[in-house]
């Protein structure tokens, strides 16, 4: 007969030598039905055409339906506090971007931070552009800020979200034009796109899948891009035309915090794999994206020395929480 000061403790062993068992079993098991990745922002952007591309490539890797759900609003923040507080068990993953992973907790009150998710992998990097409406008058940056320097508040910047990375890197470029426009702000790279093809908005701040094909037809022109490319010729960068920064936008796999190990290596190794087959480069490069995957192991420190340098950033624009 056991003494009652034995019970719980041999009780708190047994649930511990269960939790063992079964957590590699269901990890070994897993995916065993379908798998949802969130994009915080509006369809047709590009945070959900890259995680579109990855979950075609994904699921047949899997052998599950990995479905794309569009959570939008506050900028990235809905969505992204609905992944953080998803449950751990790998079946919801989230399209990680700098905006709401490292702009938004810089910056104000949030109910998530940085380290409510494990960072999987990263897949692409960006080359963002300043893009203006195909009738516009300016070239470059250079005649376009000195007319915006000359007309005050008259030019508006389409936002694709207060909180977003793109939203930040153009009041940094703006400060440093020493300039004054408007926002206004949309829910997304593609909203944002639709305003300055529409006139209502001067110009956005985007990635290559949200303008290239209006560049292409004849709609959109570049000012300015993070690195020359032939993709869009006789274009400056914004350092060669003067503007020092961090222009690139980038974006990645991520789950809820606590998701099991072999988990997030499985994934992390699927996704290597993807991000070497050629087809996924052929696509990738079609919707003008750049693939950069970085594995778990290699990627954290990369943010985490980002998340640090960014508040430092935002602390001289005036903008940390």
């Amino acid at each position: 007969m056991f003494k009652k000061s034995y019970i719980f403790p041999l009780i708190m062993a047994i649930c511990c030598c269960l939790i063992m068992i079964v957590q590699p079993a269901s990890a070994k098991e897993w995916p065993s039905k379908p798998i949802t990745v969130v994009v915080p922002y509006a369809a047709g952007g590009d945070g959900d055409l890259t995680a579109r591309l990855w979950a075609d490539f994904a699921e047949k890797k899997l052998g599950q339906p990995i479905l794309v759900v569009n959570k939008v609003g506050g900028g990235g923040m809905t969505g992204t506090n609905f992944a953080a507080k998803s449950s751990p068990d790998g079946y919801t993953l989230f399209l990680a971007q700098a905006g709401p992973v490292l702009l938004t907790p810089n910056m104000t009150k949030t109910t998530y931070s940085f380290d409510s998710f494990d960072y999987v992998s990263r897949i692409f990097v960006g080359n963002c552009a300043l893009v203006v409406h195909s009738s516009a008058p300016w070239n470059n940056l250079t005649e376009f800020f000195a007319d915006a320097k000359a007309n005050p508040n008259k030019y508006s910047f389409a936002s694709p979200g207060s909180t977003t990375w793109l939203s930040f890197a153009i009041r940094d470029l703006v400060k440093k034009a020493e300039v004054d426009f408007k926002f206004v702000e949309f829910q997304g790279g593609a909203p944002a796109v639709t305003a300055v093809l529409g006139e209502h908005a001067t110009f956005t701040f985007c990635f290559p899948q949200n303008y290239a094909t209006q560049l292409k037809a004849g709609n959109l022109k570049v000012l300015g891009i993070a690195e020359e490319t032939p993709d869009v010729p006789g274009v400056k960068s914004f350092a060669d035309q003067g503007f020092q920064g961090s222009y690139y936008g980038w974006a990645g796999i991520a789950a809820p915090k606590g998701v099991p190990a072999p988990i997030l290596e499985k994934l992390d190794a699927i996704t290597k794999e993807i991000s070497a087959d050629p087809d996924f480069i052929a696509k990738a490069k079609n919707m003008q994206a750049t693939p950069a995957y970085l594995s778990q192991s290699d990627w954290l420190p990369v943010l985490q020395e980002q998340n640090q340098a960014l508040g430092k950033v935002l602390e001289e624009l005036g903008l940390k929480k």
